[in-house]
């Protein structure tokens, strides 16, 4: 038996999860997004299953839960309540199936079908967010979603044709029902849906000249003009030598998508160097993320959609419009800047922005991430000024433009280099700009390289926050928290402008946030740093 899996959302988070579903395909549209009622309706099992969020701690009415650790109740919704008696669920509707439901509501089997489906969309453990399969309808068998169309049409095409059952390809229509993501005007594949060797092995067998109609139909159905199968991004680079000379590979410092595979469309040609002539030539996508517009080119620069909760939860930690006052970071954003030590196409740097901070500084290495960064701060309305390695570090901000009045400057300065300078740049800057509260440090698996650059630069009064993005075992979540708070007093301790006043800064960490899963075991987290005056002194 098959059910359709709904999430159980707080109400200020419905837009956020919504987006992200319909954005997969994974939205039911036959089914309203209402309020999770503590009244079922006569559709709704007596025995639902909820899988209850794990940032919260629920109860059940007259006795407790009796596994706190799984979260899993298989009680009926009337009799679930929250501590939080304020807030209003509602369900989201999926189209994601889950199988067999006795076995799904085994021992931790039911919190990895919400987990999995979340990390399709983009937002594990980002929210307090539940889910129901008792609550929702069966999907038909005979729906498929636009993907799936096009491949059962192509199928039906091959039939008509006399192509014998055994001559198929091996993927199938079943295979590929749900994941594929839209990066306008681009379709990315997932990983699954064909291997090298397959596309191979089809394009030399009878099927190879009958590929290319399966792809224009996926395009039509799809209305996208480009399709590419995903890859993981390697963690080593060939090198420019290694098969003449047989030289070993290279770390992938710059973690380029060498290994994506375009299918379908013109991408143009890969391993170009970053020149305003083959920018124009290129090819590029884009995605709208928290009324974001964000750029990029497939074949030079990687994306992830994971990110999202993060990035969403930076606009509600830096809004000045926020009131909730209930994370320690959420401080006046107007009148701050800050620094991004990896800034790609502007992942998180544009979030700084629009949540109000009046300037960014990036580094970063790559310049198809760059142009990228440039273009999208253009779709969203922003200024960039890009300074390259060895330039001058003086008259990079002006004090004040043609007119005598204060320049607004570029939202973004862009420097194509190594952030080991970042604080000597920033040191320099700092009489032209508002202090610097906020270092993104996101690179993976680890950000720590960065660690002591990044607390140079932020502002030697106020100080400020340190996000340092790691790669963290579930099981080592405490221990490393401890770890990066003693890195950090240490390193605020060696700071060159704080020797003899580092006992004016306490450090702590203020927060720990899990983005999402990075690989089997593997959690991507980022430590929230406070290093600020200690009022105690």
């Amino acid at each position: 038996m098959a059910f359709n899996l709904s999430l159980i959302v707080p109400d200020k988070e419905v837009k956020t999860i919504k987006t992200a579903v319909e954005a997969h395909s994974l939205l039911d549209r036959r089914v309203k997004i209402s309020p999770a009622t503590p009244n079922p309706s006569s559709e709704q099992s007596n025995d639902v299953v909820i899988i209850s969020p794990p940032c919260r701690t629920y109860r059940l009415r007259g006795n407790d839960c009796e596994d706190k650790s799984t979260g899993l109740l298989r009680e009926p919704l009337s009799r679930l309540c929250c501590h939080e008696s304020t807030t209003t669920w509602f369900s989201v509707p999926t189209i994601f199936e889950v199988d067999d439901l006795d076995n799904v509501i085994g021992p931790g089997e039911a919190t990895k079908a919400r987990d999995t489906l979340l990390e399709r969309i983009g937002i594990v453990n980002q929210s307090c967010i539940g889910a129901s399969l008792g609550s929702c309808r069966r999907r038909n068998a005979n729906e498929q979603n636009h993907l799936t169309s096009a491949v059962r049409e192509w199928l039906d095409l091959l039939n008509s044709k006399g192509v014998a059952e055994s001559d198929l390809p091996s993927f199938t229509w079943d295979k590929c029902r749900w994941t594929y993501t839209v990066y306008s005007p681009m379709l990315l594949l997932p990983p699954t849906f064909l291997s090298k060797q397959s596309l191979r092995d089809i394009l030399a067998g009878p099927l190879g000249p009958e590929l290319p109609e399966l792809w224009r139909i996926i395009c039509r159905k799809l209305k996208v003009t480009h399709i590419a199968i995903n890859k993981p991004i390697p963690a080593k680079a060939p090198n420019a030598s290694a098969a003449s000379e047989g030289n070993p590979a290279e770390p992938n410092t710059l973690r380029s998508p060498i290994d994506l595979m375009p299918v379908y469309g013109a991408f143009g040609e890969a391993n170009l160097p970053p020149t305003e002539e083959n920018f124009q030539r290129a090819f590029w996508v884009s995605t709208v993320q928290n009324d974001i517009v964000q750029v990029w080119s497939p074949l030079y620069t990687m994306f992830s959609r994971g990110n999202i909760g993060e990035k969403t939860r930076l606009l509600k930690l830096l809004s000045p419009a926020s009131t909730s006052g209930e994370n320690p970071l959420l401080r006046e954003s107007s009148g701050s800047s800050a620094v991004d030590l990896y800034a790609g196409i502007g992942y998180f740097a544009f979030s700084y922005v629009k949540a109000g901070l009046d300037k960014v500084l990036c580094w970063e290495l790559n310049g198809w991430s760059i142009e990228g960064l440039k273009r999208g701060a253009k779709k969203n309305g922003w200024t960039t000024k890009v300074v390259l390695d060895d330039g001058p570090e003086h008259d990079t901000l002006s004090k004040t433009d043609e007119s005598g009045s204060e320049s607004a400057n570029e939202r973004f300065l862009i420097f194509n280099e190594s952030n080991r300078n970042a604080a000597k740049r920033v040191h320099d800057l700092r009489s032209k700009m508002a202090p610097v509260r906020h270092v993104n440090c996101g690179y993976l698996p680890s950000s720590s390289n960065s660690w002591d650059v990044a607390v140079q630069v932020l502002d030697p009064l106020q100080g400020g926050w340190i996000h340092a993005h790691e790669n963290v075992g579930p099981q080592d979540m405490e221990q490393r928290r401890n770890q990066v708070v003693e890195i950090f007093r240490d390193l605020v301790c060696q700071c060159p402008k704080a020797d003899s006043e580092a006992h004016r800064f306490y450090v702590e960490c203020q927060y720990v946030e899990r983005v999402k899963t990075y690989a089997p075991g593997v959690i991507h987290v980022v430590f929230d740093i406070a290093i600020l005056p200690n009022t105690s002194q």
